[in-house]
C-alpha cells in the first residue's frame, strides 16, 4: 500500500506527523511588520486541527522595500522575538511550521511600499499593479541574495522548522524565472539555466548561512499561464536544475495576472495537480500538490501518488479542524470552503484584512466568545443560510425551533448552488441543516409564520425570541408597464420555475444579475435533453417536435444603467464571469434606462435615443428588498423579535453569515 494523507514524512531533516500542508498566505494581520497574538492565535487553532505542517508568511526579506499593509517580515532582527512566540504556539500544539520567504518585486505597489518603486529582472509594466517597476542592476540582486541569507538564519533562530523560497505567482524569483519578464542579456537572463541563476545563488547562500541540514523547499509555479511565460517543460527543467539544493518543491498554479483561473469556484478540484505529478515524475525530492484541494480530493491525491503532500489555504481557513475530522471519518462535520474569496482574498488585493465567509471566527481564534442567549426558547423564521446558520449556534446554548414554509432548506441559496461554479454553496447548506440537526434544533416543515400565531406564542411565553429570517421580497420594475407583462426573478429560474424565453432579457448587470446570465446560458442547451428524449422514445416525432418548438441557442441580454457590467463581484472573481458570458454569447448594455416594458419587448434609453429591445423573458437581476413585513407586525415586541439576512437586507452569503454570528454570539467568556 502506498502512503496515506494521514502518514508521516520528511522534508529534509524534519519529519512531519500526516501530509496536510497549510500554504503560505499574507493575511493582513501584522502591525508594523511584526507578527501580532491574531496571527499566532490562527496558526495555533490550525495546529491544534491537525494540520501536519503549517507555512506562515509571506515574510518579507527585503529592509529596503518593506510592505506597509499589514504583512509579515523578516528583515531585520527585532522581528524575530513574536515569530519565536509564533513557533513556540504551533510546536506546543504538535505541529511543524516552516516561514516563506519572498520579495514581492513587481508585485509591490507603491502604496504599499512608501513610494518606493517596484523592482524586477527587467524594467516591465505590470499588469497586476499597472505600475512600471525598474530593472535590477547585479549589485541590487547581489543584496537581494544576502537579504534572502539573512532572513533564512533569522527563521531559524525564531525556531521554524524550515523555509519556503515563495518562486511563484508572479514575485520577484518567478520574474527571474519566466523569459516573459526576464529580458536580461547577462549572466542571470537567456535560458532557462541563466533564468534559475537567481534563485540558485539563493539557495546555496541559505545552505551556506544556515546549514545543508536547514529544510529548505522552493514553490514554483506549474506554468506562468501569461502571454509570453514559462510552460510546463520550463517548469520541470527548474525542478530539475534546483533539486539537489531544494528538500521539496511546492507546486502551484500560474501567476496571479494570469487570464488562466487558478482558484475560483470554475477551477475543477485538484485541476493542476497533472503539474505536481509532472514535476513528482522528474524529481527525487517530496512534491506537494496544490489548488482547490478539499479534504477528499487531498487523499486522492497523495494516494494515487499525484503528489507526497496536499496542499490547502482556504479550505483550513474555512475550518481549522478539517485534518482532525478527516482522520476520524467525519468529512460531512467539515465546515466547506465556498471558493469564492470574498472574505479571505479579496481583502487583502485591496490592502485589507483576511477573513471568511463561512467562519465568523477566522481572525478571532483568541477572542472568548458567548451565546447572547442562554436557557431560552427561540424560534427561528426560514432555513436558508442566515436562519440555519444563527439556529445552529444559538442551539449551542438554547431550545431552538426552524419553521420553514417549504418543505426543503436553503432558501434562495438552493438556486445560487446551480450557477456553474457555485456548486459549493449547495455544500455548505447541506453542512449546516446537518450541523442543525446535531445540535437538537426542531425543524417544522411548511410552517410559514403569521403575525398572529407569533406574537401568541410571545404573549404567552411559549416563546422568549424570534428571529426572522425568512429571506427578501421580491421587488417591482421601477418603470412603466404596459399591457400584460411578467417579470421573473432569479430564483424563478434557477429553481426551473418558469419555462425558458428565446429572447431573455434581464435588468441589471451586478453580480446576481451575471451568475443568473451564467446559469441561463450554460444550462439553456439546443433542445439537447428533448432531442434524445424524443429519440429514444418516439423518434418520428422528432422532426416534427423541432419544427413546433424550434430549438435554437436563447439570446440573453444583461439590460443596466451602470458604467460597467460585474459590480459586487471581487477582482479574482469579476473578470471570469464577465468572460464567460461573454463566451456564452450573453450581451451587456450598459448605461441605459428603461422606459417602459411591454408584452415582447422592453423600451430603453441610451445616448439621449430611444431603443427597442425584444424580450420574450424579462429577469429582474436585482429584484429583491429587504422583507420586514413581520417585523412591523410584531414592533410591540421589539426587545423579543431580530431580523437578519436578506431579510434585513438582500446581499450575498457573506452578510447573512455575518448576521446570523452577531445575533446569536457575543464577545466575552
Amino acid at each position: 500500500m502506498g502512503a496515506t494523507l494521514f502518514s508521516s514524512c520528511r522534508i529534509g531533516t524534519c519529519e512531519i506527523k500526516n501530509r496536510i500542508v497549510m500554504t503560505a498566505a499574507n493575511l493582513g494581520w501584522c502591525r508594523d511588520g511584526f507578527v501580532t497574538e491574531e496571527v499566532i492565535d490562527f496558526y495555533r487553532e490550525r495546529a491544534k486541527g491537525r494540520a501536519g505542517l503549517v507555512i506562515a508568511g509571506a515574510a518579507g526579506v527585503d529592509p529596503t522595500r518593506v510592505n506597509q499593509a499589514g504583512m509579515m517580515q523578516i528583515c531585520r532582527d527585532f522581528f524575530i522575538p513574536p515569530m519565536k512566540k509564533l513557533t513556540d504556539a504551533v510546536h506546543q500544539e504538535g505541529g511543524r511550521i516552516f516561514l516563506q520567504l519572498m520579495h514581492a518585486g513587481a508585485y509591490a505597489r507603491r502604496e504599499e511600499h512608501g513610494g518606493t518603486l517596484a523592482v524586477a529582472p527587467s524594467s516591465y509594466y505590470c499588469r497586476f499593479t499597472r505600475e512600471t517597476a525598474e530593472a535590477l542592476s547585479q549589485k541590487e540582486i547581489a543584496e537581494i541574495v544576502i537579504y534572502f541569507k539573512e532572513a533564512a538564519v533569522r527563521a531559524k533562530t525564531a525556531g521554524f522548522d524550515g523555509i519556503e523560497l515563495m518562486g511563484s505567482a508572479g514575485y520577484l524569483i518567478a520574474e527571474f524565472l519566466s523569459k516573459a519578464t526576464n529580458r536580461r542579456n547577462d549572466k542571470y537572463g537567456g535560458d532557462v539555466r541563466g533564468r534559475s541563476l537567481f534563485l540558485l545563488e539563493i539557495l546555496r547562500a541559505v545552505r551556506e548561512a544556515a546549514g545543508n541540514e536547514y529544510p529548505v523547499m522552493v514553490r514554483l509555479s506549474g506554468s506562468d499561464f501569461i502571454p509570453g511565460g514559462n510552460s510546463y517543460q520550463e517548469f520541470l527543467e527548474i525542478g530539475r536544475l534546483i533539486e539537489e539544493q531544494a528538500d521539496a518543491i511546492d507546486v502551484t498554479g500560474g501567476w496571479h495576472e494570469s487570464g488562466v483561473p487558478q482558484i475560483t469556484g470554475n477551477v475543477p478540484r485538484g485541476m493542476y495537480l497533472y503539474l505536481a505529478k509532472a514535476m513528482k515524475d522528474t524529481v527525487s525530492i517530496p512534491v506537494i500538490g496544490c489548488n482547490r484541494l478539499d479534504a477528499e480530493t487531498a487523499a486522492s491525491a497523495v494516494e494515487q501518488g499525484f503528489c507526497d503532500m496536499a496542499g490547502m489555504l482556504r479550505g483550513l481557513i474555512a475550518d481549522p479542524f478539517l485534518p482532525g475530522k478527516k482522520e476520524k471519518g467525519k468529512s460531512e462535520a467539515i465546515r466547506p470552503c465556498l471558493a469564492c474569496n470574498q472574505g479571505c482574498l479579496e481583502p487583502i488585493f485591496s490592502g485589507g484584512r483576511a477573513g471568511c465567509v463561512v467562519n465568523p471566527y477566522a481572525g478571532k481564534e483568541g477572542s472568548l466568545f458567548r451565546g447572547r442567549e442562554s436557557h431560552k426558547s427561540i424560534l427561528v423564521i426560514g432555513a436558508g443560510v442566515s436562519g440555519m446558520a444563527y439556529a445552529s449556534l444559538a442551539a449551542l446554548h438554547n431550545k431552538v425551533t426552524l419553521w420553514e414554509k417549504e418543505f426543503r432548506y436553503g432558501g434562495i441559496g438552493r438556486a445560487l448552488a446551480k450557477v456553474p461554479g457555485k456548486e459549493t454553496v449547495g455544500e455548505y447548506l447541506d453542512y449546516l441543516f446537518s450541523l442543525c440537526l446535531d445540535r437538537g434544533v426542531e425543524i417544522q416543515w411548511g410552517r410559514e409564520g403569521t403575525g398572529r400565531e407569533i406574537r401568541k406564542l410571545l404573549e404567552t411565553g411559549a416563546v422568549d425570541k424570534v428571529v426572522i429570517a425568512s429571506g427578501s421580497a421580491r421587488k417591482e420594475p421601477d418603470c412603466e408597464m404596459a399591457g400584460n407583462v411578467s417579470v421573473y426573478s432569479a430564483e424563478d429560474c434557477m429553481m426551473e420555475k418558469v419555462l425558458p424565453g428565446r429572447k431573455i432579457v434581464i435588468t441589471d448587470a451586478g453580480f446576481q444579475a451575471v451568475e443568473t446570465a451564467l446559469y441561463l446560458a450554460k444550462t439553456l442547451k439546443n433542445g439537447e435533453r428533448e432531442q434524445e428524449f424524443l429519440e429514444r422514445y418516439v423518434p418520428k416525432h422528432q422532426e416534427f417536435a423541432e419544427n413546433v418548438m424550434k430549438w435554437d441557442l436563447p439570446s440573453i441580454t444583461l439590460l443596466t444603467s451602470a458604467q460597467k457590467a460585474g459590480s459586487g463581484l471581487g477582482k479574482s472573481v469579476r473578470f471570469m464571469m464577465l468572460e464567460e458570458i461573454e463566451r456564452n454569447g450573453v450581451k451587456v448594455i450598459t448605461e441605459a434606462r428603461i422606459r417602459r416594458m411591454e408584452p415582447g419587448q422592453i423600451i430603453y434609453c441610451r445616448e439621449g435615443e430611444e431603443h427597442v429591445l425584444p424580450a420574450d423573458m424579462i429577469v429582474a437581476g436585482d429584484g429583491r428588498q429587504r422583507n420586514d413585513g413581520l417585523l412591523s407586525e410584531l414592533s410591540e415586541f421589539a426587545g423579543q423579535v431580530e431580523i437578519i439576512g436578506d431579510a434585513r437586507k438582500p446581499g450575498r452569503i457573506a452578510g447573512a453569515v455575518r448576521d446570523a454570528f452577531a445575533a446569536a454570539m457575543i464577545k466575552g467568556g
